[in-house]
């Protein structure tokens, strides 16, 4: 039978199957496509919360610990693990009353750390987004890091102490934004 096909119909069956074929693949990346994009989104939108040590120094030094939303939807924290005790932060080495805390976007909860601690330490976080997804990151701090950074301020004579205190902090303020 297919032997009293003539050309004409030959070449429509073949340009049919062509477009068929290719009509599929067009759908099969299309469906990619929305995946992946859709992976992106939620990527992009995700929370990323992290912790680090950071410091002020307005007329003397102070360190503090921050746990901090980086991302761009809140997420609700779970557990805090220390591996060690660290007396010199929060109250008594620990920060437990931020478990169960939501954190927003770029919100941050800070505690003072003291300038004399020096020890490094891991933090391991667990979080919750608000699709319910579960993340732990471990983060590895060195609350020495500024230990042997050098203060300096200057003090003018023929300034008054609260100028000079003012010109100090705007120092400061400025060095921030480097």
């Amino acid at each position: 039978m297919w032997f009293f096909i003539n050309i004409s119909d030959l070449i429509q069956i073949t340009s049919i199957t062509i477009s068929s074929l290719i009509s599929i693949i067009s759908i099969i990346i299309a469906v990619k496509s929305l995946r992946v994009t859709k992976k992106s989104i939620e990527d992009a939108n995700k929370p990323y919360i992290a912790c680090y040590i950071d410091m002020v120094e307005v007329g003397h030094f102070k360190k503090y610990f921050i746990i901090k939303n980086f991302g761009r939807t809140p997420a609700t924290i779970i557990d805090l693990k220390f591996d060690q005790l660290i007396e010199g932060l929060g109250r008594n080495g620990k920060i437990d009353s931020l478990k169960g805390t939501i954190l927003a976007p770029n919100q941050k909860a800070i505690t003072a750390i003291k300038v004399d601690e020096k020890r490094k330490f891991s933090v391991t976080i667990t979080y919750k987004d608000m699709q319910n997804n579960i993340v732990t990151n471990t983060y590895h701090l060195n609350s020495g890091f500024s230990s042997d950074l050098m203060y300096t301020d200057s003090n003018m004579s023929n300034l008054s102490d609260d100028t000079n205190a003012i010109r100090n902090m705007l120092h400061q303020y400025t060095k921030r934004n480097l």
